[in-house]
């Protein structure tokens, strides 16, 4: 039974890297699509997303099936619920950049166009967390999850200091209200994708030294 669960649990996190690899995909596009003023890009993310959300079921079922048949315990146990948790992530950071790329189509489908701020740093940001999340799944690589955990604190700053610059634009500005409200949605989604990056370093610490570090500084 051992060999047979080793081959169900090798094949799943293959499934799991596949997934990963499509979700920084599609955040890449969409931050692609916000930069470059792709209309025909963000709706392409947004079609996509259905087949992350299938792959998301397909992942969940077979892990359940795992459970019922090989009753997983120990270190078998702890990767199988890392599995689980970052799956759930995954798809949840693959629908926020389908949520940016339907604030991106507002955007560009509207004829006002707002400039003066930068969102060059949070984009980039977010984009390296998403990308060192994926090298940490496909490599189970301890150091990078921890790096991870230490880079979201500048994104959560950024998101911060950007917030702020667009209320004040709000108020200076009330009748780009409409356009500056997407990004500010904009900002708050690739905000929740760091944390969602930091939830899947989370998971691989924890299954790697069974060290549970939510809550703490690291």
């Amino acid at each position: 039974m051992a060999i047979h669960l080793e081959k169900a649990i090798k094949k799943l996190t293959g499934e799991l890297i596949y997934l990963s690899a499509q979700v920084e995909e599609s955040v890449k596009l969409s931050i692609k699509s916000l930069v470059d003023r792709d209309i025909e890009l963000a709706a392409k993310v947004i079609r996509d997303d259905e087949i992350i959300d299938q792959k998301e079921i397909d992942i969940e079922e077979e892990c359940l099936k795992i459970f019922a048949l090989h009753q997983p315990v120990a270190i078998d146990l702890r990767q199988l619920v890392m599995i689980l948790k970052v799956n759930n992530d995954l798809e949840r950071i693959g629908d926020l950049a389908q949520n940016i790329s339907k604030s991106v189509i507002r955007i560009l489908s509207s004829s006002i166009i707002v400039e003066g701020f930068d969102i060059d740093d949070i984009c980039n940001s977010v984009q390296l967390m998403v990308n060192m999340s994926i090298d940490a799944i496909s490599s189970v690589d301890i150091k990078k999850a921890r790096e991870i955990l230490r880079t979201d604190d500048k994104v959560d700053e950024l998101n911060s200091i950007l917030y702020n610059d667009m209320i004040k634009k709000i108020k200076n500005s009330p009748e780009n209200m409409e356009i500056l409200i997407q990004y500010i949605h904009i900002i708050r989604h690739l905000e929740r994708i760091a944390d969602h990056t930091t939830n899947i370093a989370e998971d691989i610490i924890y299954m790697i030294d069974g060290e549970i570090v939510r809550h703490q500084n690291i």
